[in-house]
C-alpha cells in the first residue's frame, strides 16, 4: 500500500489524486491511501501570505508525516514549497505541468464604477502579481485607467471566490492552473458554483511575457523521506522530465534573490519546439528592477548571427520598413459585427478598424501583447494572448471557451495553418522595394507574405540568413530556406541587437 498525504483542501485533494492515479497506471497492482491533513496556512488566513513569518506554512506539517514514515508521498503545489528543503526528505518526481499563467477576473457589476472611477481594485496576496500587473492592466483594458490597488485575500479557491464575489474589490487575481483542475476534476456541485461565480465575471488570460509566474506554478511536487528508495524509484517512474526541469531553473533563478512568497519576482522557463523562453520580470529586496526574455535554444548556431555589419540587413530600422499598404474590405468587417460564439484570433490592431463593439459571446485574442494593448486602447476587452510565439502554441483556454469555434482576422491572402477559418478584414497592397536586397546578407521578417514578395523580387536572399519570431512566418521561410539559415527571434530589436554585436 502507498500511502499519500495531501493538504485538505479541494486543489490538493485532487492533486493527490492526480498522482495516485499516475501510480496506479503504472503499478495497478498497488493500493493507494489517502491522508489529508489541515498545515498551518490553511488554520491562519487572516495573516497576509508574504508575512507570514514560517518557512513552508503549507508543507512542513505534511513533511514531518513523511520523516515520521506515517505517510509514504507528500504531494504539493509546488510554488508552496520552501526554496531549500531541509535534510530529510527531496523531491523526485511532478507530473507534467498545467498553465503556468494567472487569470484575472472582474465582477460585471463593477464595470461602470471602474470606468467612472478609472481605478480598479485586485484582491491577492501576492507581492509579484501585485508587481507585475499594475502598469499592465492600465494598457491591457478598456478603461482608461489611472490607478491600480490591490487588497490582500486568503483562503483556498472557492473560499477566495465567494470572498471576491461577496466584497467589495473589482477583480481578482488566480493560478489558472488551479482553477483548471477544480473545473475538471471536482465534484459537480463544486464546480457549478464556480462556473457560476465565473459567468458574472469578466475573464482575462495575463501573458507569461509580461507577468511571469510563481517559480513552480501549476507544477506539482512529490516529496518523499529520503531514505526510501523504493518510493523514490517509484515516483522517478512516473516523473515529467521537461517540467521538473522547467521548475528547477525557476526556483534556481529565485534562489538567488532570496526566494519565498515575499518576492516581487516572477520567473518563467517555458518549454517550445525551438528552445526555453527564459522570463524575469520584478524588482529584488535592493530595489533592481529585472526585466529578461530571452530564448535558451535547442541548437545554438552562433557563428553566422555575430557582429553582422548594420549595412549588410534589413530592415537597418522599422520606420522605413513599408513593404505594405493596407486596405479594408469593408463588406467582411460588417460580417465582424455579427459573428456569435467564436474565439476569435485578432493577428494585428487593425482588423477590428471599422469595428465598434462584438457581441458578448465570443472571446477576443491576439497574436501579440502589442496587439492586445492597440485593441484595449479601442475599447475591446481582450481575453488572452498568443504572446508573439505563433498559433500553433496552445492557448489553455478554459471552460468558457473550449466549446467555441476558432476564427482569425488576418488579410486575404494569409496562408491556412493552426487555425483553419478566417475571415480577411484588410488585403495587402504591394509597395515598391526601394532596397537592393540582393546585397544583404541577414533579414527579419515580421510576416511570410513579405518574405515572399521580397523573394520573388530577389530569389538569391534564398540563401542568406533569415529571422522572424515564432508561429506561421518562420513555417513561411522553412519551406524556401535550408533551417541552418533560420533562426527565430522573440522581436525585431532582439535579432538586431544581437547580430550587430559581439
Amino acid at each position: 500500500m502507498i500511502k499519500i498525504i495531501s493538504r485538505k483542501s479541494d486543489l490538493a485533494i485532487i492533486q493527490s489524486k492526480l498522482v495516485g492515479n499516475a501510480i496506479s497506471n503504472f503499478r495497478p497492482d498497488l493500493d493507494i491511501k489517502y491522508i489529508y491533513k489541515d498545515t498551518r496556512g490553511d488554520i491562519d488566513l487572516s495573516t497576509p501570505l508574504s508575512k507570514l513569518p514560517e518557512i513552508g506554512v503549507f508543507t512542513t506539517d505534511l513533511r514531518k508525516s513523511l520523516i515520521d514514515n506515517d505517510a509514504d508521498i507528500a504531494v504539493h503545489s509546488w510554488k508552496d514549497l520552501p526554496i531549500k528543503l531541509e535534510k530529510g526528505t527531496i523531491v523526485v518526481g511532478t507530473l507534467a505541468r498545467a498553465d503556468m499563467r494567472d487569470i484575472l477576473l472582474i465582477k460585471k457589476n463593477r464595470i461602470n464604477l471602474i470606468k467612472e472611477s478609472k481605478s480598479i481594485e485586485v484582491s491577492t496576496s501576492s507581492p509579484r502579481r501585485s508587481y507585475n500587473i499594475s502598469s499592465f492592466l492600465i494598457k491591457a483594458t478598456p478603461f482608461d485607467l489611472n490607478t491600480v490597488s490591490f487588497k490582500d485575500i486568503r483562503g483556498n479557491i472557492p473560499t477566495r471566490l465567494n470572498k471576491f464575489i461577496d466584497g467589495e474589490s473589482d477583480g481578482i487575481v488566480l493560478a489558472k492552473a488551479a482553477l483548471d483542475r477544480i473545473l475538471e476534476n471536482s465534484n459537480k456541485d463544486l464546480a457549478q458554483k464556480i462556473i457560476n461565480i465565473l459567468q458574472e465575471t469578466l475573464w482575462m488570460v495575463l501573458p507569461l511575457s509580461e507577468n511571469p509566474c510563481a517559480p513552480a506554478q501549476g507544477a506539482v511536487a512529490i516529496e518523499v523521506n529520503e531514505s526510501r528508495g523504493d518510493i523514490i524509484d517509484l515516483v522517478k517512474s512516473i516523473n515529467h522530465s521537461d517540467t521538473f526541469e522547467s521548475v528547477k531553473i525557476e526556483r534556481d533563478i529565485l534562489e538567488k534573490f532570496g526566494g519565498g512568497c515575499h518576492q516581487k519576482i516572477g520567473v518563467s522557463n517555458e518549454k517550445t519546439s525551438f528552445g526555453d523562453i527564459l522570463t524575469i520580470r520584478g524588482i529584488t529586496d535592493d530595489n533592481i528592477i529585472l526585466d529578461t526574455r530571452k530564448i535558451n535554444r535547442k541548437n545554438k548556431k552562433e557563428v553566422s548571427w555575430k557582429s553582422i555589419n548594420p549595412s549588410n540587413i534589413f530592415p537597418l530600422n522599422l520606420e522605413t520598413y513599408n513593404i505594405f499598404t493596407r486596405n479594408e474590405i469593408n463588406e467582411n468587417i460588417e460580417q465582424v459585427s455579427h459573428l456569435k460564439n467564436y474565439n476569435i484570433l485578432a493577428t494585428r490592431g487593425n482588423v477590428l478598424n471599422k469595428v465598434s463593439e462584438l457581441d458578448s459571446s465570443n472571446n477576443l485574442w491576439s497574436s501579440g501583447v502589442k496587439t492586445w494593448f492597440t485593441l484595449a486602447s479601442r475599447g475591446f476587452w481582450v481575453n488572452g494572448t498568443f504572446d508573439s510565439i505563433g498559433e500553433d502554441q496552445d492557448p489553455s483556454i478554459n471552460f468558457l471557451s473550449k466549446n467555441k469555434k476558432w476564427l482569425k482576422l488576418t488579410h486575404e491572402d494569409s496562408k491556412e495553418f493552426f487555425i483553419k477559418e478566417k475571415l480577411p478584414t484588410y488585403r495587402l497592397i504591394r509597395n515598391k522595394i526601394n532596397e537592393d536586397l540582393s546585397k544583404k546578407t541577414h533579414f527579419y521578417w515580421m510576416s511570410g507574405s513579405a518574405f515572399l514578395y521580397a523573394l520573388e523580387e530577389f530569389p538569391d536572399i534564398s540563401s542568406q540568413y533569415h529571422s522572424c519570431g515564432p508561429g506561421n512566418t518562420y513555417e513561411i521561410i522553412k519551406k524556401n530556406v535550408t533551417e541552418d539559415r533560420i533562426k527565430i527571434f522573440l522581436s525585431y530589436n532582439d535579432w538586431k541587437n544581437e547580430i550587430t554585436n559581439e
